[in-house]
């Protein structure tokens, strides 16, 4: 039995995996920006010192920024750091 693959189909197999994986980002980036804004907002309740707050505010404001634009690499890696100096989980 010959197997014939159709490479249109191919292509748009591809690029809907790619799409899938970019969703998934917008996910991750949104959520996780929820995660470090709850920890900023309830900072004193955390135990995260008040310059470490603002330093995860200020790339907080950046990651929005970057998302907004359509660079969800840029908000995750932002996002990321964040929630590393604040220790978010």
């Amino acid at each position: 039995m010959r197997c014939n693959r159709n490479p249109l189909a191919g292509s748009l197999l591809a690029a809907g995996l790619m799409l899938a994986a970019t969703n998934g980002a917008l996910a991750d980036c949104q959520a996780d920006i929820d995660k470090v804004e709850n920890a900023v907002t309830h900072s004193e309740r955390e135990g995260i010192d008040i310059t470490v707050a603002e330093k995860m505010r200020a790339l907080l404001q950046e990651a929005n920024k970057e998302r907004h634009a359509g660079n969800e690499a840029k908000c995750q890696e932002l996002i990321n750091q964040a929630k590393y100096i604040g220790d978010v989980e």
